[in-house]
């Protein structure tokens, strides 16, 4: 008999991280993210406060608030009055004169400048001996209607087990629904200026379900819970100027009793004033640490299981994902992202869509709303494996049958809600 791996979800296999990023400067501790930047490289703003306003400018995705303050004080020497000056000598008298001297007037201006990094931004990144934390709660859901196809049984109290029925499957089908609470907990410090450590852990609460059935049987459900997932891993964000911003990742997750998993990402962003539009691509594989099968599995009390499987007879599973998205700076205190990913997931390719808000009130926390649903899913219409193991069942003469044929899945969904709390310190 073979083991089957309970995949809670390949949601859970898949990388859950945050893909979020911070940059940060303060004016007492005097240095930055990037390589100080030319004098134009960003706008000046030079205002003369004659009614008391302010100029603020957004430039890069940073924000300036300029309170442009102007003073002036006059330099001046020490002005004679001139006037006519006698001087008596002996023979005769002599008239003087002393020149006019100059009045110097200088005005000196002179600004203040706040320049904040907004902390959901992309290509998140703390600066050297500085920690960043990105707690992320969500919720996802993924479900699809199936109607099951085909089926071979099997009297497993003989040996060899003997075929105790096999043909088409007429009028049977039902829903598999797959939810899941998760915390995931994401640190980071900064061993240089461009390159950061980060450690992660995730509990998460799943269940799958097998319900609805056309048959009027019970519906059925399994739960798991932990702390599922821990995980290492390095970024390097190895350009940042005023122009482009460029950033390698790659992380090691262990999913408990499920998979080993490597995850490679390289994002590459162009800065158009208040704007980062980028493209990224991340490559994952996971080493199957239990089993040679993964899918929807359900088992309950009595030792009954099915497993609707997506694939058989595999050590581990690849996947990839290829976007674009676009961060922009609304005003000091929000900012939008979106992303459009087109992932191919072993058994299936996907395009979704991303959009997220972020809240920053201040130079060290931010909150992060987002959430993300597919678009298309090639899923819809495939014909795969199913496998059912019946102990007593009621309509075999045996104690054990062992039931294996195909289903196809009618249609597919999924989306996923969340919040991201963003420190820095």
């Amino acid at each position: 008999m073979k083991k089957y791996t309970l995949a809670l979800a390949l949601m859970a296999v898949l990388p859950m991280f945050a893909a979020n990023g911070y940059e940060y400067n303060t004016k007492t501790e005097g240095y930055y993210t990037t390589r100080p930047a030319k004098t134009n490289s960003y706008k000046k703003t030079t205002t003369s406060r004659k009614t008391g306003g302010y100029n603020n400018t957004i430039t890069n995705n940073f924000y300036y608030a300029q309170p442009a303050q102007t003073s002036s004080y006059v330099v001046t020497e020490r002005r004679p009055v001139a006037r006519p000056v006698y001087e008596e000598a002996e023979y005769e008298d002599v008239y003087v004169a002393k020149d006019r001297k100059k009045v110097t007037k200088v005005t000196e201006s002179y600004s203040s400048q706040e320049r904040k990094y907004f902390l959901a931004h992309p290509f998140f990144q703390p600066l050297k001996g500085k920690f960043g934390s990105v707690t992320d709660l969500s919720y996802a859901n993924s479900k699809f209607n199936f109607d099951i196809l085909t089926g071979t049984a099997y009297d497993l109290t003989t040996n060899p087990a003997t075929v105790l029925a096999t043909g088409p499957v007429y009028g049977v089908s039902g829903k598999a629904e797959t939810t899941q609470f998760a915390v995931k907990e994401d640190v980071s410090v900064g061993l240089s200026d461009s390159v950061a450590l980060i450690l992660m852990a995730q509990y998460d609460r799943t269940e799958i379900a097998l319900k609805d059935w056309s048959t009027g049987d019970p519906n059925e459900s399994v739960t798991d819970s932990g702390l599922n997932i821990f995980g290492i891993g390095l970024q390097n964000r190895f350009v940042d100027n005023d122009k482009w911003i460029a950033m390698v990742s790659g992380y090691f997750q262990h999913q408990r009793e499920t998979a080993n998993t490597f995850i490679g990402e390289l994002k590459v962003g162009y800065k158009v004033n208040r704007n980062t539009i980028y493209g990224l691509g991340r490559f994952g594989y996971s080493d199957l640490i239990e089993g040679d099968t993964y899918g929807a599995y359900v088992k309950d009390k009595t030792g009954d299981y099915m497993m609707l499987a997506y694939k058989q007879d595999v050590k581990d599973v690849i996947y990839v994902e290829g976007g674009v998205g676009i961060f922009s700076v609304l005003n000091k205190y929000f900012t939008l992202n979106g992303e459009l990913i087109y992932g191919y997931y072993d058994w299936h390719n996907q395009l979704s869509i991303k959009g997220a808000v972020g809240w920053q009130p201040g130079d060290m926390f931010a909150l992060n709303l987002y959430a993300s649903t597919a678009l298309y899913d090639s899923a819809k219409g495939k014909k795969l494996h199913y496998i059912q193991y019946d102990v007593n069942p009621d309509n075999w003469a045996t104690t054990l049958a062992y039931t294996a044929g195909d289903y196809k899945i009618k249609d597919y969904n999924e989306w996923k809600i969340g919040v991201q709390a963003i420190l820095y310190f």
